[in-house]
């Protein structure tokens, strides 16, 4: 069983930026600059933008004022998310169904972290469907994050069949929730593909810790995870001593001190905590529990300065 870092290694390790391209204003606002923005004038060059900025609205007024009309940017990474399942439908469409979370939530996940992101589905159970969505979607994708309802069989379904696409290893990573993983390429580009788990609680953990540092790695981002820090726990919490628990939790600060509060239990509904969680706590393999007033390490979820 590996771990969740040697799991990301294995994602990240043959990706690099995506090649630049020169792109209009509009078009680059939330991509990385691929190159410094610069000027001359009669005292000399001046850089107005470093390469590595992701480009927001004050940019584009610096640039537009400077009178420059396109830069050269890495373009965002095309992610295209696959729901599998009979069951599921969308939100909102029929009143007692199971509506297809995952997709929904995975697909504001990847244009979240800056992705421009495609929804495919939810599919019927059918292998032949499913293949055919499949190879439809590698024209088109960078990345592809696949995942079903809680249904086993759907699961089984679609990794019998990304086996045929390409190739998929399927493990279980030595992490609490979200521990089954499948990562590997698919098509005549070798595009990586993700096989999430079905619960959206380890779905969205699974995003955050392997699919995001991804995409933003082919954005040209040097800093592809979430920021890590620490701080003091307001309560006790546990873990299975085999794998590192993520712990979703409330951070506060308080005169540049943080701290954190487990909401693990404190919901009447099992999803209740991802509307108000805003930072995971990481409990380390090899701990069984950790006491209320103890320092704990936590992944910001509301990043804002990167």
């Amino acid at each position: 069983m590996r771990s969740a870092s040697e799991h990301l290694e294995i994602v990240l390790a043959n990706a690099a930026a995506s090649e630049p391209l020169e792109v209009g204003l509009l078009g680059a606002v939330g991509c990385v600059l691929a190159e410094d923005v610069t000027i001359e004038d009669d005292n000399g060059t001046h850089t107005l933008l470093a390469r590595g900025t992701t480009i927001a609205a004050r940019h584009i007024a610096l640039i537009a004022a400077a009178n420059l009309g396109r830069v050269m940017v890495h373009p965002k990474p095309r992610v295209v998310v696959l729901t599998v399942g009979s069951e599921l439908v969308d939100p909102g469409s029929h009143e007692d169904a199971h509506p297809d979370i995952n997709g929904i939530a995975l697909t504001a996940a990847a244009t979240a972290a800056g992705a421009m992101t495609f929804r495919v589905g939810p599919l019927a159970s059918d292998s032949d469907k499913v293949r055919a969505s499949i190879e439809d979607q590698l024209v088109r994708a960078d990345i592809i994050v696949a995942a079903c309802g809680m249904s086993a069989g759907d699961y089984d379904l679609l990794t019998s069949v990304l086996r045929e696409l390409g190739k998929v290893e399927f493990t279980h990573v030595a992490m609490q929730p979200g521990g089954a993983q499948g990562y590997g390429v698919i098509g005549p580009d070798s595009t990586p593909i993700f096989v999430l788990p079905g619960s959206p609680v380890g779905a969205l953990l699974s995003f955050d810790v392997f699919v995001r540092p991804l995409i933003r790695r082919l954005m040209g981002h040097t800093t592809l995870n979430h920021k890590m820090l620490e701080a003091t726990l307001e309560s006790d919490v546990t873990s299975n001593k085999a794998e590192t628990r993520y712990v979703r939790g409330q951070l506060s600060s308080k005169g540049g001190i943080f701290s954190v509060k487990s909401l693990e239990g404190s919901e009447a509904h099992p999803l209740s905590g991802l509307g108000i969680a805003n930072a995971l706590i990481v409990i380390p393999p090899g701990t069984e529990k950790i006491s209320q007033g103890k320092t704990v390490t936590v992944m910001c979820l509301d990043d804002t300065d990167e």
